[in-house]
């Protein structure tokens, strides 16, 4: 016979797929040219007459899911030694959002945990998932839990999943089968007849993304004495290791080994929330408000005595407003009751999209809507390198992003230059005001690591500190001092300041006898003060908002929370360059800054907008960034790298995102995670099925 006169056969081997779950193995003779979906058919063929569309090929020496169906075992490296194991890509875990509530959620763990965590939003109907993620327990960390010194207990895996341990495909160890959080059940047992093979999904990859059953079930309040259901008064250190528990968003949840029934919490990871529409946002507000609120229980967030009695009195009335049902009740923000409904949502949608375009809102409806500018005298200080010079009374001017300043209103009446100007966009203005004393000021922090970029404003009255604050905010976010958008800037602004002014007085309506200090107070003034007095001075704030409905006073909590200085800023636990020292890295919204450990000093200041780059050696484990006056070079030390460069990345992104434009998923995830490759195969049909919706 001719060589070559016959066609040569593709040499065939054997390949071990184990199926954890009904704990066996079964062994098929494959050839490197066959695609993932073919595998996948052959498998489930093998193991018999049951619905196997959920499970799919996971890797576990690579730790990666084989989640390109069309790609061939050659293109993925499978060889004869390869083990791999055919596993339920939909798994129960058990969800506690920030009031506390636990929900059981089936998640897919196959997907990017940004993707996980966009259809955990949709079903409690949450807006911009993108600014959410998922935490782990910190009772799942050995080193944190000796750090605080919290024991592991039982307790703390509610609902059975404190009894013995789950392998890690999810399943339940010996002595645990009737006590996990509803494990996945094995296609060929009873309950989970159905019909025969459909096609495993291998085309569009639906089952995949839709999970049979119910998405999440309401399981109950978080148990007392869970980590994050006690007021307690955290270390600097401790809330350093507790922001590295926060789960990778470019990588799948298995990656991470997350197994069946773990607790996770689901939070507001970033500080740029994108418009809050009342009509729309109603469980989002609603979540803000639990999470601010803890924030300042715990004191996450720093706030002064007079503050902290202005956030307890709006948590007082959320909490009389929401449990009364009567119609005064009812938010500001919802439409009133009317015989013409339509006509109500109309307006109220114009009024959003006109405050989305930067327009100008006139009662008389259209004309002509020029930005506003401000002009008024003000005391000046500008620091030099020493110290602060005296303070001198100037002629301001506030138009576009622009602050300038002249000598007297007849200089600028006559068109003379400005005496000096100063760009506002990427500054920060930080409150410095103490209405006991009649005190209303604001210092300018320039886009400087100079310290002298620094502007000390002094007001006379409160309103004139809340007209220039509000309008400073509105530039600094890049948005167009227009009228609709600098009023309601302005009207929050005047809100807090009220409710930390006593002197006026007025009834008391409810006594001290219906109000809790402690449900309402940091413990740090419980111990130094007592119950009474703080009820007293609660209860006069109270006074000026007896009329205000939930989710007003909800808003105004949250509006208050954005105002206060250390605001959005997430620790973690550092070395610059070859320093030995620890020291704190503060990333914020729009900034990063070094902070002295022992001290708690801000040592340096670097803006965003004057960042040049960054980008992370992941072998020496370092962090550089290119600043424009330095170079920035350091290792943490509490968290994986990676998640400080998500943090960097993602403030970046959503500070420059505008609220009209659509997610940008594939520079979101190279901004955060440095890579895409999640982004393809499933991914990118997650991807697709996000957008459209």
């Amino acid at each position: 016979m001719a060589e070559g006169s016959e066609d040569r056969k593709e040499l065939d081997w054997d390949l071990v797929v184990s199926v954890p779950q009904i704990g066996v193995h079964r062994t098929i003779r494959v050839t490197s040219s066959e695609s993932v979906a073919a595998v996948m058919i052959k498998i489930a063929t093998k193991l018999g007459d049951a619905d196997w569309s959920d499970y799919a090929l996971w890797w576990p020496e690579k730790g990666i899911w084989l989640n390109k169906p069309r790609q061939s075992l050659y293109a993925y490296g499978i060889q004869a030694d390869i083990k791999l194991e055919f596993v339920p890509v939909h798994r129960n875990v058990m969800i506690e959002m920030p009031d506390k509530r636990q929900f059981q959620v089936r998640v897919n763990f196959a997907v990017m945990t940004f993707f996980a965590v966009a259809e955990i939003c949709r079903e409690m109907n949450i807006r911009h998932p993108e600014e959410l993620s998922l935490l782990r327990s910190p009772m799942d960390k050995e080193n944190y839990a000796k750090l605080t010194g919290i024991a592991k207990k039982a307790a703390s895996r509610p609902l059975g999943a404190a009894g013995g341990g789950k392998s890690r495909d999810g399943t339940p160890s010996r002595g645990d089968e009737h006590n996990s959080v509803d494990s996945v059940t094995p296609p060929g047992s009873p309950a989970s007849k159905r019909k025969k093979l459909p096609t495993l999904a291998l085309t569009g990859q639906k089952s995949m993304d839709a999970g049979p059953g119910v998405l999440a079930v309401y399981i109950g309040e978080a148990p007392d004495g869970g980590f994050f259901s006690e007021k307690l008064q955290r270390t600097m250190t401790e809330k350093c290791y507790i922001n590295g528990l926060w789960l990778d968003s470019s990588k799948t949840l298995y990656e991470q080994d997350v197994k069946e029934g773990d607790l996770l919490y689901m939070r507001f990871k970033y500080y740029s929330f994108m418009g809050i529409d009342a009509r729309l946002d109603e469980r989002r507000i609603s979540e803000l408000y639990e999470q601010a609120k803890w924030s300042i229980l715990t004191e996450e967030v720093d706030c002064t005595e007079e503050e902290a009695y202005a956030f307890a009195a709006l948590q007082f009335q959320v909490n009389i407003a929401s449990a009364s049902s009567t119609t005064s009740a009812r938010p500001l923000a919802q439409a009133t009751a009317s015989t013409d409904t339509s006509v109500t949502d109309i307006d109220a949608a114009l009024n959003t999209l006109q405050l989305q375009l930067g327009q100008v809102d006139t009662a008389g409806g259209g004309g002509d809507s020029p930005t506003l500018q401000l002009t008024g005298y003000i005391k000046f200080t500008k620091p030099t390198k020493l110290t602060f010079r005296g303070s001198k009374t100037q002629f301001f001017l506030l138009k576009g992003s622009t602050l300038s300043y002249f000598k007297d209103e007849q200089s600028f009446n006559t068109g003379e230059a400005p005496i000096q100007k100063f760009t506002l966009t990427g500054s920060e203005a930080v409150p410095d005001v103490d209405v006991s004393k009649k005190k209303f000021g604001m210092n300018i922090i320039l886009p400087s690591s100079d310290e002298t970029g620094e502007l000390r404003l002094t007001f006379d009255t409160g309103e004139e500190y809340a007209s220039w604050m509000a309008g400073c905010r509105m530039v600094m976010k890049g948005k167009p001092l227009s009228k609709h958008g600098y009023e309601q800037e302005l009207q929050s602004i005047k809100g807090f300041i009220a409710l930390q002014n006593k002197s006026d007085g007025g009834s008391v309506p409810r006594s001290d006898e219906e109000l809790q200090p402690a449900d309402l107070i940091s413990p740090r003034i419980l111990k130094k003060k007592k119950s009474k007095e703080i009820a007293r001075q609660i209860l006069e704030a109270h006074s000026t908002m007896l009329n205000l409905a939930a989710t007003d006073a909800k808003l105004q909590y949250i509006r208050n929370w954005q105002a206060l200085q250390d605001f959005g800023i997430v620790y973690f636990l550092v070395r610059i360059g070859r320093s030995k020292k620890e020291e704190l890295l503060g990333i914020a919204y729009n900034r990063l800054i070094l902070i002295d450990l022992a001290t708690k000093e801000h040592k340096k200041t670097w803006r965003y907008s004057a960042m040049k780059s960054w980008n992370v050696n992941w072998e020496s484990k370092q962090l550089r960034i290119d600043h424009e006056e330095e170079k920035l070079l350091f290792s943490c030390l509490s968290a994986d790298l990676k998640i400080v460069h998500e943090f960097i990345g993602a403030n970046i992104w959503l500070s420059l995102r505008n609220d009209t434009e659509p997610l940008d998923i594939t520079m979101f995830v190279k901004l955060t995670g440095g890579v895409t490759n999640n982004l393809s195969g499933w991914g990118s049909e997650t991807m697709t099925r996000f957008l459209s919706t």
